[in-house]
């Protein structure tokens, strides 16, 4: 199976993994397609948390909200409460850059992984996210025999601070540190629980 979470080169890094043990693999194999539903439904990933605070929306290239499965090139755009990014019309935005789905006897696995980007609706090339571009967040949902995982592994999170207005800068630095001191695990761990449900 290809390597699907980056390696850790600087700034910093989590994992953040849910497990639920099925009686039986068909039980399992069963519940694994509701997980992987669930994750592939990304605009109602604020459904899936206990307390519903961050809103996601599955954009196109046109930066168009869509109702569909995701593809590579969509991007994500994030409703974070607090500060709004200014760079990103209020939103923090990531774009998919990979899908993994990958089925063997006994197990079976999907991942998706994201980057910061750009904010499609602008068509420049500034970063609308609180993390610059060399970070990544990849969401896996996997299955080996009667167990299932959900899971979320950040790497190279840095707070981006690159070509931004001032507001911009201070937002990003409370955000991103924020996160780096355990508020997004917390929302992440409510995520990988609410896809076990």
């Amino acid at each position: 199976m290809k390597t699907i979470v980056p390696a850790q080169r600087e700034g910093t890094a989590y994992d953040t993994i849910s497990e639920r043990i099925f009686p039986t693999e068909k039980l399992a194999k069963a519940h694994f397609q509701v997980a992987k539903d669930r994750l592939l439904a990304i605009n109602h990933w604020h459904k899936v948390t206990a307390e519903e605070k961050t809103v996601f929306g599955l954009v196109n290239g046109r930066g168009e909200q869509v109702e569909r499965m995701p593809a590579i090139g969509d991007f994500i755009r994030i409703d974070i409460p607090g500060p709004m990014n200014h760079t990103g019309d209020g939103f923090d935005w990531v774009i998919i850059e990979d899908i993994f789905e990958d089925e063997e006897i006994h197990e079976e696995f999907i991942s998706i992984r994201v980057r910061p980007s750009s904010n499609p609706e602008k068509h420049n090339t500034e970063i609308a996210h609180f993390f610059d571009d060399m970070a990544t967040s990849t969401f896996i949902v996997k299955r080996e025999n009667n167990k299932i995982s959900a899971e979320v592994h950040g790497r190279n999170e840095k707070p981006n601070l690159d070509e931004l207005s001032l507001m911009d800068k201070i937002r990003n630095t409370f955000v991103a540190f924020g996160g780096i001191l355990g508020g997004s695990k917390i929302q992440w761990k409510s995520f990988t629980e609410g896809l076990l449900v």
